[in-house]
């Protein structure tokens, strides 16, 4: 997708911290320890993780 999103990931919480050119993101969860992010454009980046990860999406 355009521009660069930084998706934190800090005791269950999930901050989008900027983006360029994509006004949306949307982050979720699954049970297994999937974070699922869909941007506005279409494209969607699955971010796995364990224990306390910070992503760089």
């Amino acid at each position: 997708s355009i521009g660069v999103a930084v998706v934190s990931f800090s005791d269950g919480s999930v901050t989008v911290v900027s983006f360029s050119g994509v006004p949306v993101a949307v982050v979720s969860f699954t049970s297994i320890g999937v974070a699922v992010v869909s941007f506005s454009d279409g494209s969607v980046t699955v971010v796995s993780f364990s224990g306390v990860p910070v992503a760089v999406v």
